[in-house]
């Protein structure tokens, strides 16, 4: 009876820690998340980062359309179409106004990523007057 009392102890033991080691809850900040990629992208394109502070946007909630040229614009631009195809309810897309301009009336050029899970699955570029506006970030056509 002690022994299955012992054996039952080191059980329960067992369980609560196995489920409290698999129970991390993953916090990351997109801020940081964002800025890396942002610079990485600028550093590889040419292109210059207006300003370090970024704007949260709601594109791809309920429309398929854009959600659809965000996605092919990201994949274009080197991001992988798996992780498209898992996208969570927990992704954002934030963007960062870029110093180029858009040849149309000098209009600003945005860069937005879209970050899931803590991760960059997508990024592209927003070009003002232009539709559609969502290119890859490796489009240069519509810069002044």
């Amino acid at each position: 009876m002690k022994k299955s009392i012992t054996i039952l102890i080191y059980l329960i033991i067992t369980v609560l820690i196995t489920v409290g080691c698999n129970s991390n809850v993953q916090e990351f900040n997109i801020d940081e998340i964002a800025l890396k990629e942002a610079k990485k992208i600028t550093s590889e394109q040419g292109y210059t980062l207006k300003s370090e502070t970024l704007t949260e946007s709601n594109l791809l909630i309920g429309d398929s359309d854009v959600f659809k040229f965000i996605k092919d614009a990201s994949i274009d631009g080197g991001y992988s179409e798996e992780d498209f195809n898992s996208i969570t309810e927990d992704r954002k897309v934030v963007g960062y106004e870029l110093e180029e301009k858009s040849k149309f009336e000098d209009m600003p050029v945005m860069l937005y990523l879209v970050i899931d899970e803590g991760k960059v699955i997508g990024a592209f570029l927003d070009y003002s007057g232009y539709t559609p506006s969502i290119a890859p970030i490796n489009f240069k056509g519509y810069l002044k």
